[in-house]
């Protein structure tokens, strides 16, 4: 089988459906039926997902009796997987018309360094994500970031290369080229790639997750690529929440943000930085995950 396409769930009925509708299609044009599987592993959602799952004959479902986790729910559809490529794609993902898989397939196998890659992923507002165009979130990464410099410099390149580090900027969308680590929103990967790191730590409930799988395969000399050439619509912060701007829910998530990267600061970082920067990461960290405790 040459893929496996991986969709994690929870309460995201509608989008579910329209996500799967528009999967279908594009598998269906280009490749043989027996060529993919598609499968969801949903999170014990409460709204109209496992009815609606139950009744779709070639989806492969998992339906989980808790809420185990972002990076558990994939782990799960990645040790089933068949395929020698695995498509992890979030429910909130509506692809273009324009995804040929096999082109994507193609542009892994020309290298076999080349582990995964992303595509151009734009958000509601038409805006490009800049999650789907990481580098990683070292120290000096997270300060531009967060103080407004990477975004104040991002037009002027010279700039962008000193404070941009986060997000990239002097690297043009329009350009197939290495990037650290993309969104898991639409990640395309080796699945013997994955295999070979193990998969997401399960550690991470919710954010960053992506992050440190994409660190681990770097480490094991796996290349990651943005792909320019296909793109779809990331209607993002929609699981499990039924209004979206209610104040709790925007807490909760800003809270696991800032925990998850504080995790990932202490597994790949803290060895490698003087005491006074891990006490500033930490003092830091603990900071904003006390303010928004949910």
């Amino acid at each position: 089988m040459k893929l496996s396409v991986i969709i994690p769930s929870y309460n995201t009925a509608q989008l579910l459906s329209k996500t799967i509708e528009l999967l279908r299609t594009r598998l269906q044009e280009h490749m043989d039926r027996d060529e993919y599987e598609i499968m969801v592993v949903d999170n014990h959602s409460t709204d109209e997902t496992t009815t609606w799952l139950k009744k779709q004959k070639d989806i492969i479902s998992i339906l989980n009796a808790e809420n185990v986790g972002f990076s558990r729910a994939n782990n799960q559809g990645i040790e089933r997987a068949r395929g020698t490529y695995v498509l992890l794609l979030n429910s909130d993902v509506l692809l273009d018309q324009a995804i040929d898989f096999n082109r994507l397939i193609a542009f892994l196998e020309e290298d076999k360094k080349r582990g995964a890659l992303t595509i151009k992923l734009y958000t509601n507002t038409t805006q490009i994500d800049p999650a789907c165009h990481r580098g990683f979130p070292t120290p000096i990464n997270a300060l531009w970031y967060f103080t407004g410099l990477e975004q104040l410099t991002r037009s002027v390149p010279f700039l962008a290369r000193v404070f941009g580090g986060y997000h990239l900027t002097w690297l043009p969308f329009s350009t197939t080229h290495e990037i650290d680590c993309p969104t898991a929103a639409f990640f395309l990967a080796k699945k013997k790639a994955i295999d070979e790191v193990g998969g997401f730590d399960p550690d991470y409930f919710f954010y960053a997750e992506d992050i440190d799988l994409c660190y681990r395969l770097k480490e094991n000399g796996w290349t990651i690529w943005f792909y320019p050439h296909a793109a779809a619509l990331h209607l993002k912060y929609q699981s499990g929440q039924k209004n979206h701007d209610d104040t709790a829910a925007r807490r909760k998530s800003r809270y696991w943000f800032f925990k998850s990267m504080g995790m990932f600061y202490d597994k790949h970082y803290q060895s490698r930085y003087p005491s006074w920067l891990n006490g500033l990461v930490h003092m830091t960290v603990t900071g904003m995950t006390r303010q928004y405790a949910p």
